[in-house]
């Protein structure tokens, strides 16, 4: 067993002690995800190239990605994991967090009784989501520790604005000037070992006590 593959072993080892209820499911094989990938038609790769967590269920594109780069699965897992916290810790709040401002179109079913209530297919458009993007950057910067804490690698922070300012995550964050600034401050706290208690428990598990 490699370096890599004994870590993400350790990592899945810890997240299924975590939520026991935790799964790994291929996309391919849920009727959900194959619904959610015509919801999401904006993202043309999120069937093949994203991997997904609802509640304590990660999707992944297949059962084999797991395999094919140990590295990449550990560092997505590790990801995943803050989300499935977050949404421990936050309860119903995370998805209507996560999903806003665009999950506010669904109160336009009340048009039928007052067209007024049809103004809120405004929300269907791309407007920006602070929410969202927040707790994506909280993932991310979990993302960016293990590349620095493994590989000693610096972020691509070309790569890391482009999944806040892109259809990636449907536009969450169009301004890119502040979606640098904010993930060039996240990578100098990690740098610095200013970590929070969650980035604190995944460094412990793939480096050590500090």
């Amino acid at each position: 067993m490699s370096k890599h593959e004994q870590h993400l072993a350790n990592i899945l080892s810890a997240i299924e002690y975590e939520f026991p209820d935790f799964k790994i499911v291929d996309k391919r094989k849920s009727k959900l995800m194959r619904v959610l990938s015509k919801v999401l038609f904006f993202n043309k790769n999120f069937m093949t190239r994203y991997i997904t967590v609802i509640g304590n269920t990660v999707y992944i594109p297949t059962k084999d990605w797991v395999k094919e780069d140990a590295y990449r699965a550990l560092s997505v897992f590790c990801h995943e994991w803050v989300h499935m916290k977050d949404n421990r810790r936050l309860g119903p709040l995370f998805k209507l967090l996560y999903l806003s401002p665009q999950i506010f179109s669904l109160i336009a079913v009340l048009g039928f009784w007052n067209p007024l209530w049809f103004l809120f297919l405004i929300c269907l458009l791309p407007v920006p989501s602070p929410t969202r993007s927040e707790l994506e950057m909280r993932g991310y910067a979990v993302t960016m520790a293990v590349n620095w804490w493994l590989l000693e690698q610096k972020p691509n922070y070309e790569w890391y604005s482009k999944q806040f300012t892109s259809s990636a995550y449907y536009w969450m964050d169009p301004f890119k000037k502040d979606v640098l600034k904010d993930h060039k401050k996240e990578f100098d706290r990690i740098q610095k070992q200013e970590l929070r208690d969650h980035e604190k428990q995944i460094f412990e598990i793939l480096i050590g006590k500090p």
